[in-house]
């Protein structure tokens, strides 16, 4: 792992000054007083320890009527300063030495190394209004808070290149992190002095050795305990380094409730500020910093607590408003569509059925029934290249991913220049995986907008036929931003409140893509099985543990009749992966805990035979925040357990849950849910209308149908007539 290079805004000028006498008395080795501190890598080296003599300061000469009027004022301020108590030359050097003027107005920090100067510079503030100072008895903290800013980069930078591998922070060296950045704070290091750009430098490296919810706590640890968040946004420089985004990406990690949440407000304003140092990045030939300040606003602008697990999102209400930013950016259109595209030659066309290249995806396996689909009248191969598997898998944005593009699109680092990360070697590496499986194929059938898709889509030949499915997940993601929309023919999508948000999308982007609705395929006939009468009275979750999932929602359902029963089949509850995942589960937790409810559910783990616990359900619920079709919802009313369907709220707005299901599916609020349980779980009614919502569930979504609608729009001119 190599450090990247310098991103501070640029060099500080710290203007020393002290009185000759008290200069002389407390033995520094400089003279009427001025000293400038350059700011070396973000941190300035340690006042009182540098220094070196300068020319003792004069006032200007003056003769004739000036020298009078000169005589006056001199006289005039000797006596403002013998009766403020401090030497009447110093005042009078302050006030009238036009190099002095031009120092104080040039500095972007003023020192007092003395009481006399504290008194002196409090008789004429207009020298230096605007400009921070830091007075005599602060002197000492403000040389402690630098040699702390300093020693805190260098640790940071220690720490995270000291991970080859992600593994666990030790206590003792966050500890040291956090003692460093105390001490910074406690000296009350003036804003224009922090080192904003070695400390987004070095924080940017935390969730690629860390993961992203460690990397959060620990970047909170070090910024806030710099001081204030108010005060250290009085440095020009916070947001433009990124430092203001990789807070923000942080505090969405780690808040454990919506309303600690900061608004779209401050995330908009750290967005932005990113975006604009990006640019000017860019614009100064610094496209490695420009990337990482991309990268940094990539991360809020996408990130899952602000869209794949909340109740609205302001990429779905406002899609081209929220986007505009983004693609305003020089930077992001440069790393998208600028450079050259790289020119792979495709095979020779062999006679013969058509071969279909299937990109699995990272995110689920939704694509075995199309494959099946498609080997009726195509020759298919299914990949996910192992070697590359873990870097296409990760789903954050980071720098590397971005400097590899840059690499691929041929506007990245040269060769010869400085690659810290890798990209030059990652790019070949994708490449010689991905090219020659690209070079034989007739058309690639892509399952998700993920890092594969970015990929192939920048890679795949002329000619050869591409075709990107998106899921609800994957729309809300960067990866759609970074596919190459001029080498897509078709974009598939399984709803309409979908294909209504994808439209949106590329609108934004300008892209003009094809976009059609497909059902998902699903072997319905397979869950057709016989129920006993106790499924009557029991609800149904399929892959019921996570967060968006919404459990608490069905349980909430469970506890307004005591003689329901609930079975959730799929994986349990993980660790979460933000501080909203983490109490989120526990609530869940602590309500299983209860035997009022937990006594009435029963657990199915991971399974892949689905049809025969789908006997025991009689009521298959969805109570998901975001869904785009709900593939076990279907399944499970395929099987003849009624639907109650909760109106999706994410896309609620773009038709929801009523856009697919007939009406009386479809309930709003948990009251209408308890009232349709009731009404169909009751002996009399059961019966009727678990075998409705069976011959709808099929009528529906027709796999025959839904089959064929794959081959003509995978295969489109290649179809066999």
């Amino acid at each position: 792992m190599g450090r990247t290079s310098r991103q501070d805004a640029g060099e500080r000028t710290v203007l020393l000054l002290a009185s000759r006498a008290s200069a002389f008395r407390s033995g520094l080795p400089w003279q009427d007083a001025k000293l400038t501190v350059r700011l070396r890598g973000g941190c300035p080296e340690p006042v009182g320890d540098v220094g070196y003599p300068v020319r003792e300061l004069r006032p200007a000469p003056a003769g004739g009527r000036a020298a009078l009027r000169a005589t006056v004022v001199r006289a005039a301020a000797a006596v403002t300063a013998r009766r403020a108590g401090l030497d009447p030359d110093w005042l009078w050097t302050l006030k009238r030495d036009r190099t002095l003027h031009r120092m104080l107005r040039g500095a972007d920090l003023v020192v007092s190394l003395d009481e006399d100067t504290d008194r002196a510079l409090g008789l004429v503030p207009e020298l230096y209004e605007g400009t921070p100072l830091v007075p005599y008895a602060e002197h000492p903290r403000l040389r402690e808070g630098a040699r702390a800013l300093a020693d805190l980069v260098s640790e940071l930078w220690e720490f995270v290149t000291a991970r080859p591998e992600r593994r666990p922070a030790e206590e003792a060296e966050v500890a040291s992190l956090r003692a460093l950045a105390r001490r910074a704070g406690a000296a009350g290091v003036p804003p224009v002095l922090l080192p904003t750009g070695d400390l987004a430098d070095a924080l940017r490296w935390l969730p690629s050795v860390l993961g992203p919810l460690e990397a959060a706590h620990l970047v909170l640890t070090v910024v806030d305990a710099l001081g204030p968040w108010a005060r250290l946004r009085e440095s020009p420089e916070v947001g433009t380094t990124g430092l203001a985004a990789l807070r923000a990406n942080a505090l969405l990690w780690v808040v454990e409730h919506d309303a600690q949440a900061p608004d779209d407000a401050e995330l908009a304003e750290a967005v932005q500020a990113a975006l604009t140092g990006a640019d000017r990045a860019l614009a100064d030939g610094d496209r490695l910093g420009a990337r990482h300040r991309l990268a940094d606003a990539l991360g809020v602008t996408f990130h899952r607590e602000r869209h794949a697990e909340t109740l609205s999102s302001p990429l779905v209400e406002d899609t081209a408003d929220f986007l505009r930013p983004l693609w305003s950016s020089a930077t992001m259109r440069e790393l998208v569509g600028g450079g050259s595209r790289p020119v792979v030659t495709p095979g020779k066309r062999g006679g013969g059925r058509p071969r279909v290249l299937v990109l699995g995806g990272a995110y689920g396996t939704f694509h075995p029934p199309v494959v099946a689909a498609l080997s009726e009248v195509a020759s298919v191969q299914v990949r996910g290249p192992r070697q590359i598997a873990r870097f296409l898998g990760q789903r954050l944005p980071d720098p590397q991913v971005l400097e590899a593009l840059a690499v691929l699109r041929g506007c990245g680092p040269a060769a010869d220049e400085p690659d810290p990360w890798g990209a030059h070697a990652l790019d070949k590496e994708i490449r010689d995986a991905l090219v020659p499986r690209l070079r034989r194929t007739d058309a690639v059938f892509s399952d998700w907008a993920d890092r594969l898709t970015v990929w192939a889509s920048h890679l795949v030949p002329r000619g050869v036929r591409f075709v990107i499915r998106i899921h609800s997940l994957d729309a809300l993601d960067p990866w759609f931003h970074l596919v190459d929309w001029t080498a897509v023919d078709q974009v598939l999508v399984v709803s309409e409140p979908l294909r209504s948000l994808v439209v949106r999308l590329l609108g934004a982007i300008g892209a003009e893509v094809p976009v059609d609705v497909v059902d998902n395929l699903a072997a319905l006939a397979e869950v057709d099985r016989p129920k006993g009468e106790e499924a009557r009275t029991t609800l149904g979750m399929i892959g019921w543990g996570r967060r968006v999932k919404d459990p608490l929602w069905a349980l909430d359902l469970l506890a307004r009749e005591p003689s329901w029963r609930m079975v959730f089949i799929g994986a349990d509850l993980g660790h979460g992966f933000s501080g909203r995942s983490v109490t989120y589960n526990d609530e869940v937790r602590r309500r299983l805990l209860d035997p009022a409810i937990g006594d009435r559910v029963e657990f199915v783990g991971w399974t892949d035979d689905i049809a025969r616990h789908l006997r025991r359900v009689g009521v298959i619920l969805s109570t998901s925040r975001r869904e785009s079709w709900h593939l076990g919802l279907v399944e499970g009313a395929a099987s003849g357990a009624v639907p109650v369907v909760r109106q999706w709220p994410l896309l609620a707005s773009l038709g929801g849950a009523r856009a697919l299901f007939p009406p009386d599916w479809v309930v709003t609020d948990l009251a209408e849910a308890e009232a349709r349980v009731r009404a169909v779980t009751d002996p009399a009614a059961w019966e009727d209308a678990r075998r409705r919502a069976q011959v709808e569930a099929v009528g529906l979504f027709d796999p025959a149908r839904a089959a064929e609608r794959y081959r003509e729009l995978i295969l489109g001119p290649l179809l066999p007539g």
